[in-house]
């Protein structure tokens, strides 16, 4: 579920192979990208997502992982990294912080929260805090897929 501010919430959509999170065999390094089923924001329907792209780790199995976290601390690292949150448009995030709670039964629950970029338009851009508390498919290689039915 993902929470921006105070009065927006959505759900996960695990309908398709979109939402997980990829984790890499072969260097330990990992990725999560989550889509939000469609809801309400200011009067608007939207389909958030966020994309935080590839984490270098020494693990040698996705069950390591687990209490692993990961921060980004500026903007510009942030947009350097390429990873995105996607409100209206695909913008970066001033922070975030994210962590690995859990891995069982091929499932990571994860948490993540900091600010992002609502509307990159805005003078000054305008931004506003959010929280993830999501358990997503735990992807090692193409065929996990079938696992979860997709």
């Amino acid at each position: 579920m993902l929470k921006i501010g105070e009065k927006y919430c959505f759900e996960d959509d695990l309908s398709d192979r979109q939402s997980c999170l990829l984790f890499d065999k072969e260097d330990g390094s990992w990725s999560v990208d989550i889509v939000f089923k469609e809801g309400d924001f200011r009067g608007e329907i939207i389909a958030p997502s966020i994309c935080i792209n590839s984490i270098d780790s020494n693990k040698s199995s996705v069950k390591d992982l687990v209490g692993e976290t990961f921060s980004v601390n500026t903007l510009e690292e942030c947009d350097e990294r390429e990873d995105t949150f996607y409100i209206y448009e695909s913008e970066p995030m001033i922070f975030y912080k994210l962590e690995i709670v859990e891995i069982k039964d091929d499932n990571a629950h994860i948490k993540c929260c900091g600010i992002l970029i609502v509307d990159g338009y805005e003078e000054p851009y305008e931004e506003e805090n959010f929280e993830i508390d999501s358990v997503l498919p735990v992807i090692e290689s193409v065929n996990d897929w079938k696992k979860f039915g997709l």
